[in-house]
Order: structure tokens, then sequence, then C-alpha cells
């Protein structure tokens, strides 16, 4: 039968259509009317797809032995045709399956022509949606052949690159946008992933060192060929949308080919340009909520590559930096966790750059900032709260300050590195309320920081609190202030203080005040005094800035008085040109405050006191017998307080001593006991606190489960009791001092409390033990009203006639004994029950 197909009239008709199509001149096209016959009787006949695609394919492959590449062109495209126009039919399937043959035919040649015709077939292919699945389907050798192609070399390697590129991304295509396939995700397999990508970014990078960058923000239309011809348009292209396409669960198979590739091709060294570009594609192509998978994926790689040399992790930190800011806020939910693996990887190369093993120190030093910066991006990029939680993290992770002597040298120079770290994440910080961000813990680390022995760490706690604390933008103006400079001329934006920040500084004025009086008196003799003082003083105006108000200004004067009586005190071995800096600090303040007050009598005696100690050449220390021109020189206690006074401040705390000298060690120590801070805390007795009764027992001043019969300061009018032994005051009485009211307010853990009950007990039993027993009875006794024994009699007998007269017991034949207890014993009140009502009420 077959040998009658060499007799025209025998073939079938769909075999004669397939022949009328091919010219007969070779280097004519196909016959555009016998085409279109062609593609009507296959639309009419669906059942005769297969063996028309048979047909074509077999002419097909005997035209390519022969190299008749025009005729080969002629059955691609009558391939193409028949595709197209009988996309709806049932058979399409089969004739799939030869078109699929025949592009394997085409690139199986090794010849360019031939491998773009396939390869523009195959693109033509992924476009056609089907209508039927198909089960038995595979892609491997395309997936495997078009990535052959993109490593392709010679005179021809661009041609073929991108015929391998547009082949790639015909796969990608074709595998997502027939949702009935069922290899659909055939090509998200971690070894087809494995050829794909790598193919990519080799000419992406090839294509970037031959042109000039072009970055692509938003995807071309798939039928745009004004840039096709171009391999890094293309190869971008294909990249985001093969990234665009992927689902959650695929991310990592595409993400680990990546990786893989950079750390083979040492792609991460300084400068990483091209690493961020492929990492900045991604993440633009990508949903931006599936972007923190990225960031999780690069800082697990950061630590699998912790061992290597420090370029390769300082290429990996930059490439964090780069891309954090795109991640956005969707790297919230690892927000800890993230920052925990940098914190620990910035802390092991600090310890591995103090070891005499280190190749390169600098190298880790340049690393450490990275990371550094990547932490600051990373906080920039996020909401105020998270911001926050970073830098209670931070603080958390600081090494013990407690005892600076035991801390070794890794420790002192990881705390200068955290520090560096902490104002990092704080430049990206806006600060709205100073409750807000300065917590009790995270201002009692600031405070401890700003005294510790580095001058650079306290340098840069300064720096913490300028960032913090300048919500005005204030802080560029305020550096450049002299005591030349016209207040007036300068645009400083000056706010009412809120009522929550002064609730803060009513609670803390005074520990940050006492903080920056050590700062001063720990500043460096001669190198960087300029930077600390400057520091300091930008601090003070901060504040007198941000928290305006009449008790925080008058805190702020007692501060630079006390700084003017530190250059005074003799015990202080300055150097001289520190004991000018500390002088130009108060004045300086006193300076701006007065000009921002606006009280002309204290400007007027500021600028009297500065110019005197320009005209006369102020001695800094003072002499043994001061003399009148040396007064003044020094800013006036009484004057600044008359001129607050007429300004309607209290000044009643400018006169009360910063600081208290004992005797016994020499220390500079905060006034103890009644008197905390010049505060008077008044005695209260436990009996009356606003009430004429009392129900319940004194509460102790610690937080513990036991009470005690031990009260304080209940004394006698005529008979004032001794003071009671301090120890068991702290134990068992009142809050009589500022201080333990703080203590009793903090929150206990209940490990503290046991602890403090055990050590409470552990002293009320030693007190009992060893003070003599007369001396018990006497404290104890000045706590009761002391009553001799007729008035106790007295007493008992009233209440057993009380109880006879509501039992009838009480006889009236005893006149004389009533009128006896009458005189002794006052007559009973009513009760309800002693009321006779008349009998008409029964």
């Amino acid at each position: 039968m077959n040998g009658a197909y060499c007799c025209g009239p025998c073939k079938p008709r769909y075999r004669r259509l397939v022949d009328s199509i091919y010219p007969n001149n070779a280097n004519d096209g196909p016959n555009g009317a016998n085409l279109n016959k062609l593609t009507f009787y296959a639309s009419s006949h669906p059942e005769k797809l297969a063996r028309i695609g048979d047909c074509i394919l077999l002419r097909l492959c005997r035209d390519l032995a022969r190299l008749r590449f025009n005729q080969v062109r002629v059955g691609t495209e009558a391939m193409d045709s028949l595709l197209q126009c009988c996309h709806s039919s049932p058979s399409l399937p089969q004739l799939t399956e030869r078109h699929l043959k025949m592009i394997e035919q085409l690139l199986e040649t090794g010849i360019p022509d031939m491998e773009e015709l396939g390869t523009m077939s195959f693109v033509k292919f992924s476009n056609i949606e089907e209508s039927a699945p198909s089960y038995h389907r595979q892609y491997d050798f395309f997936i495997q052949r078009f990535s052959q192609m993109c490593y392709a070399v010679g005179s021809s390697a661009e041609k073929r690159r991108i015929s391998g590129v547009k082949g790639i991304r015909g796969l990608v295509w074709k595998s997502v946008t027939d949702d009935l396939h069922s290899n659909k995700a055939n090509i998200w397999e971690k070894n087809h992933m494995g050829l794909i990508i790598p193919s990519l970014l080799l000419n992406l990078h090839s294509a970037e060192q031959n042109t000039m960058p072009i970055n692509i923000l938003m995807d071309e239309t798939y039928g745009d060929n004004t840039k096709e011809e171009n391999l890094k348009i293309l190869t971008e292209t294909c990249l985001r949308e093969l990234m665009g396409k992927a689902s959650f669960g695929s991310l990592r198979l595409v993400i680990e080919p990546v990786l893989r590739y950079l750390d083979d091709e040492e792609k991460w060294h300084p400068p990483p340009t091209f690493a961020i570009h492929v990492f900045r594609v991604i993440l633009y192509s990508i949903q931006s909520k599936s972007s923190y998978y990225v960031i999780q994926e690069l800082i697990d790689h950061l630590d699998t590559m912790a061992t290597s040399h420090a370029s390769v992790r300082i290429g990996i930190a930059t490439v964090l930096s780069s891309i954090v800011s795109i991640a956005g806020t969707s790297i919230g939910p690892l927000l800890l966790s993230i920052f925990n693996s940098l914190l620990k990887h910035l802390r092991a190369s600090v310890q591995f750059q103090q070891l005499p093993t280190c190749p390169s120190p600098e190298d880790e030093k340049t690393y450490q900032e990275t990371l550094i910066n990547a932490m600051g991006d990373f906080a920039n990029a996020l909401p105020d709260y998270q911001k926050v939680e970073m830098m209670m993290f931070t603080v958390g992770n600081i090494p013990s300050l407690a005892d600076e002597r035991n801390n070794r040298h890794g420790d002192v120079f990881l705390q200068h590195v955290l520090v560096k770290t902490l104002l990092k994440v704080a430049t990206r910080f806006r600060t709205s309320y100073l409750a807000t961000i300065f917590t009790d813990s995270f201002l009692d680390t600031l405070e401890r920081l700003a005294l510790v022995p580095d001058p650079q760490v306290r340098l840069i706690t300064q720096k913490i609190f300028h960032t913090l604390l300048d919500r005005h933008d204030n802080l560029v103006i305020l550096k450049d202030i002299t005591l030349e400079t016209d207040i007036s001329d300068l645009q400083l934006n000056v706010e009412k203080c809120s009522s929550p920040d002064q609730m803060f500084m009513r609670k803390h004025a005074h520990s940050i005040m006492l903080t920056l009086y050590r700062a001063v008196e720990l500043m460096p003799e001669n190198e960087g005094l300029e930077q600390h003082a400057n520091a300091i003083s930008s601090t003070m105006l901060l504040f007198c800035i941000e928290t305006g108000y009449d008790e925080s200004l008058v805190e702020l004067f007692r501060l630079c008085l006390a700084i003017q009586d530190m250059v005074l005190t003799r015990e202080q071995e300055f150097t001289v040109l520190k004991q000018k800096t500390v002088h130009d600090i108060a004045a300086l303040y006193l300076y701006v405050c007065a000009s921002l007050l606006g009280i002309e009598s204290l400007c007027q005696h500021v600028q009297e006191v500065v110019a005197h100690r320009r005209a006369s050449n102020f001695p800094v220390r003072a002499p043994d017998g001061r003399s009148e021109d040396y007064e003044k020189g020094l800013f006036n206690r009484d004057v600044i307080s008359d001129c607050l006074k007429g300004s309607g401040k209290d000044t009643s705390r400018l006169f009360v001593p910063f600081l208290e000298r004992t005797a016994s060690d020499g220390k500079m120590e905060e006034l103890d006991a009644d008197e905390y801070d010049g505060r008077r805390v008044e005695k209260h007795d436990s009996q009356s606190m606003g009430s004429s009764f009392d129900l319940t027992p004194p509460e102790s001043i610690q937080p513990s489960r036991r009470n005690t019969v031990f009260s304080l300061d209940n004394t006698s009018s005529n008979h004032p009791a001794p003071r009671i032994p301090p120890k068991l005051q702290v134990l068992v009485g009142f809050p009589i001092t500022t201080r333990s009211l703080i203590e009793t307010l903090k929150p206990l853990d209940p490990s503290q409390e046991k602890e403090i009950d055990r050590k409470q007990t552990r002293e009320l039993l030693t007190y009992l033990r060893r003070t003599p027993f007369e001396q018990l009875a006497e404290d104890i006794g000045r706590q009761n009203e002391e009553e001799d024994s007729s008035k106790m009699l007295a007493r008992i007998l009233n209440k057993k006639r009380e109880r006879m007269q509501l039992r009838g017991e009480l006889k009236e034949d005893h006149p004389a004994a009533d009128e006896d207890d009458d005189e002794s014993v006052p007559e009973r009140r009513k009760t309800f029950f002693d009321i006779v009502y008349p009998d008409f009420v029964y």
C-alpha cells in the first residue's frame, strides 16, 4: 500500500496537501494558498492531525539529512501554523508530540541557524494554551539542551546563547501557563534548577562585562522585540520572570544554585556589585511578603561561610546591607532571629580579631563595620516599635559593666563595637516621648556606659543621647554655638515640654545630671578633651530645649554650678586646659539658657562674668585667698536665684547641695536618709494616714509575706521615744525615704523576693537574739500607749459592766457600786437594741 504513494493520485489527501506547500524553487517560501488549504483540512478533520504531523516530521528529517535548510524552514512554518489553528482540537496533544520531536531534531544539529529556528518554534509553542492535559510529556531534553546552548563559545557564541536564553524563557512560560498540565512543577526540580540558574547567571555576568549595566524594574511584554537581541536584557528579564513565577516552596530551590554559583565563581569579593545586582533582581521579582526568606537564606549562608576568608564574609554582609531596604517590613516576623544572628557574627569576629592567629585584623575590622551598617539598614526598614526592640536587644548583649577591672580585653573591645552598633540603630529611630525609649533598664545602661573607662565608648554614648534627644533637628545648630554666637539669630525649634516628658524628668532628672557630672569629671586631660566637652555641652543643651520646663531647668542650673565647684575643689587635680574647658561648659549652657528664657538680668550677669574672665585672665583654680576680683569671675548662685525668681520659677532646689562628701572615705555620694537629693521626706505615723482609725497593720517596706508587731514613730507626745535602730526600720517600718519608696515600687521576681525574705528573717532574728531583753521591751513599749494599772483595771471593769447590762444581769440594789463605776467609767453609748418603741408599733 505504501508503494502506491509514489503515484500522486493514489496518495491520501492530507499527503498531497503537505507536498503542495513546498515550493518548486528551493529559495522560495511556502505556498500560502496551499498552506491555508492544509490548515483548513486539519481543522476540519482533527483525526488526521497525527498523520499530518508524521508526514511533515518525516519530510523535515529527510531535508535535514540532505541539508535542504530552506525546505526545513517551510516544514517548521507549516507545523507552527497547524499548532496555532488547531489549539482547541482534542487531537492537539498528538500533534504536539510530533512538533516537539521536530524541535529536538533541529536542536541536535548543532547549526546556529537551525538551533535558532527550533528555539523560535518552541517559543511559539510555549504561548499556546492547551485544553487537554498531557501526562507523559517531559521537558528534560529541552532543559539540558537550552542550558548547554547558554555556554556556547566561538564565533556564533552570542547568537547561540541568545537562543538558549529564549528557550529557557519559553520553558518558564510553558511550565506555568497551562493549569491542567501535569508537569507544571517539573521545571522546579532541584536538578533542573541546578542547570537553569547557573546558565542565566553566567550570561548575565558576561553581558555585564561587555556592556553598561541596565536595570529593569518592570517586566517587558513577551512579544516586545525592540530589545530582544540584547543578551543582558534578555537574560535579566528571563531571571526575573523565573523568580516571579516561583512559588514560596520553590524559592529555596532557586536561591541555593544562586549562592553556589557566587561561591564557585568567587563573586563575593569586594566590591560584590554582581551579587548585589542579582539579589536586587530576585527581591524585586518575588512577592514582597516572601522577601524575608531570601534574607534568611543569605544569613544562613553567612553562617556556613563563618570560617572562610574575611573578604568573602565582607561581601555577603555588604549584599545584606544593600538589599535589606527592599525587603522592608516583611522581615518583621524574624526580626530578633536575624538580628541575633548578626550580633553573633559580630561577637565571633571581635573574638577572632583578638587572637594572635588572625591573618588580617584590618579585614576583620572592615567586616565588623559592614555588619554594623547592615544592622543600621535593618533598623531603617522597620517601624519604630521594632527599632526599640533592636536597641533593647543590643543593650542586652553588651558585656557586664559591673566591674570593669574583671573584664577581659575582648569584652572591652566588644563593648566598644556593640555601642557603635547601638548608635547606628539609634540614628534610624525618631523619638516621640522620652519614656518610650528611655526605659529604666535602657537608661541605666546608657548612664553606666557614659562612665566606663574607655573614652571612645563614653563619647559614643553621648552621641546616642544626642540622636535620641534631638527630636527637632537642633543638634546641627547646637554643635556650632559659642559664647560669641547671637542666639536670637539661630533658628532653634523649641516647643513646650509635654506632660509625659515632665513626668520622665521628675523621675530621672537627678540620675541623668549626676551622670553628666561624672562624665565631665572623667573627660580626658588632653587628647579628645574638646570632643568630649562639645558632646557633653550638646547633651545639656538638648535636655534644656527638649525638656525645658521649670524643674528640669533648675536641675540643669544646679549641674552647672556643681561643675563650677568641681574645678574650685582643690582635690580635683585637673590640667589647666581641662579646668578652662570645664568652666566653658558651664558658661556656654548658662549663656544659651539665659538667652532662650529671655531673662535680661540673667543674660547680663552671664555676659559680665564672661567679659570679666576675658579681661582679667580669670584664674582657673582658686587661689589660697580669694580676692574680690576672683569672685567676679564666678557665676553667683544668689544672683542666678534672684533672676529665676523674677521670672516666676521656684529656686529652692538651687541651694540644695548637688553632692555630699563623707569624711570616712572621701568619696562623693548622694544625700542620704531622710533628705534624698535635698527633698525632705516627711515621716508619717502608720496609725494616721488620712483617717481617724486603722483597720490593717502597717505594711513592710519590702514586699514580704511576713507581718510584724513593730511599727515606727508611734511615740507619746509627753515622752518622745528615742530613734529605733535603722536596721529594724528597714525591716518593719513604713517607707520613710524616697529611695526606699523607689525600691518598693520596683517589681521583684519570685527568686529575688525569696532572697529578701530570707535576709529579712536573718536580720530580724539577729536583732532579737543579740539585743538585751530590757532594750527590746523598751523599744516595743514605746509603740504602745503608756497606761498605769488603774486605767487598765477600770477598762476591764467597764467591759464587764457592759456585758452584764446586755444580759440583764445588772441589779438595781447596788446604787453605790453604780455610782462608783460611773465616776471611773464613762456612760455607754446606746445601741440599736436599747431604743424603746411605742406600743402601737407592735
